[in-house]
């Protein structure tokens, strides 16, 4: 009987394992990842409005570069890997979001 018991105990250890490695490590690794790509998304907001702010002279592809380098900087810092394409989609993003921020502003005037 203790055998039985002891056998049944070692099943239910054995799926416990299977569905932590199965499903909760990628769940964490999903949720973590999540909460950088915020944390990113909120950098390139600021990037944008300094670069905005302080660039405002030169050309927006320059300013784009000052923004790229400033935040692969603080990626590096961060340990935190984005592709290019990531990082672009992300900027185009905060400089839509502010010109229509811009513009419901003037509207507002």
């Amino acid at each position: 009987m203790n055998e039985l018991v002891l056998e049944i105990l070692k099943v239910i250890v054995m799926l416990a394992v299977l569905v932590v490695t199965r499903y909760l490590v990628p769940w964490i690794k999903a949720k973590i990842g999540a909460e950088q790509l915020e944390e990113v998304k909120t950098w390139v907001n600021a990037a944008v409005l300094m670069a905005q702010q302080v660039y405002d002279a030169k050309p927006g592809p320059e300013r784009k570069a000052i923004v790229v380098d400033l935040i692969r900087g603080m990626l590096i810092k961060k340990n935190i890997d984005i592709s290019t394409e990531q990082l672009d989609t992300l900027i185009e993003a905060a400089v839509k979001a502010m010109k229509m921020q811009t513009r419901e502003n003037t509207k507002l005037i």
